[in-house]
């Protein structure tokens, strides 16, 4: 019917015209409907509470791999930084090995050096060659000339 009123009059007529019995039965009807009604609705929210829970878990795990992803990749850029500090650290030591050997090597030659023209310094003083022309051969200084020529006295 299109008429609300007319619809509502014509319920209140049905409902008085009932007998006592069909009106317990249709209260009793209406409430297994009404509940049966609020049973889907209740089913209703409940499946839709649970397709959120499983979005979000889907969330939760495409974040928690994302996660996973940056940790991987933070470790790695931190195993490569480690290990060029290590070959950094590993080159800086060979470094100062073949700086303390050259300076080693200098050391000898240095003294191997001395010690010859101490023996060059020796021989020629033996040879009676004059001290200007030992000191200019050699490189000598006067003072370590006469050192040499002390030692040899003795």
């Amino acid at each position: 019917m299109v008429d609300k009123t007319l619809n509502v009059a014509m319920r209140v007529w049905e409902d008085l015209s009932r007998t006592e019995e069909e009106r317990r039965e249709y209260e009793i009807r209406l409430k297994q409907i009404l509940d049966e009604q609020s049973k889907k609705q209740d089913r209703e929210l409940l499946e839709q509470e649970m397709e959120e829970m499983k979005e979000q878990r889907e969330e939760m795990k495409m974040e928690k791999e994302e996660l996973k992803a940056e940790n991987e990749e933070i470790k790695a850029k931190k195993d490569k930084t480690k290990k060029q500090k290590e070959k950094a650290e590993k080159q800086k030591e060979e470094a100062e090995i073949k700086r303390n050997e050259a300076e080693r090597k200098r050391l000898e030659a240095e003294s191997a050096l001395k010690e010859s023209a101490k023996q060059t310094a020796l021989k020629m003083l033996e040879q009676g060659i004059s001290r200007t022309a030992i000191l200019q051969v050699t490189g000598l200084t006067s003072e370590q000339l006469e050192l040499i020529q002390q030692e040899a006295s003795k």
